[in-house]
């Protein structure tokens, strides 16, 4: 088996692809949820040094997710400013309107100024209940 992901060091945590996920059957106008993910490592650059008390570490740099942009179609709809406290493997969840069958697209931006991106198309589809 595979070692934790915790165990492994920086340079050897797995990085990308960026995902996005939407629901099966999309109507126009409907409000959906939408997420997005990436696979990447969370770290603070800091380094403990006393009880209650942290240094930066400069053996171990933060590292993280720091910057999410969403656009639908050609308009950028939202950006998340991140930080180190971001989880590893950020999942980030969001509503939107289904105005018009368009591109979705998500850009990860690492502190490390890697790009993870994801796109799909909001087409609509009926439910058929």
């Amino acid at each position: 088996p595979a070692p934790p992901v915790r165990s492994l060091s920086l340079p050897a945590y797995p990085r990308g692809p960026a995902r996005v996920r939407l629901p099966r059957r999309i109507a126009k106008g409907a409000v959906i949820r939408v997420q997005a993910k990436v696979r990447h490592p969370s770290r603070t650059g800091l380094r403990m040094i006393g009880e209650h008390q942290f240094a930066p570490d400069p053996e171990n740099p933060a590292v993280y997710i720091r910057l999410l942009e969403i656009y639908y179609g050609e308009a950028k709809l939202a950006r998340y400013e991140m930080t180190s406290a971001l989880s590893d493997d950020p999942i980030v969840t969001f509503t939107l309107r289904a105005i018009r069958e368009a591109p979705l697209r998500v850009v990860f931006i690492s502190s490390e100024d890697k790009t993870y991106e994801a796109s799909t198309l909001i087409q609509f589809r009926e439910s058929t209940s």
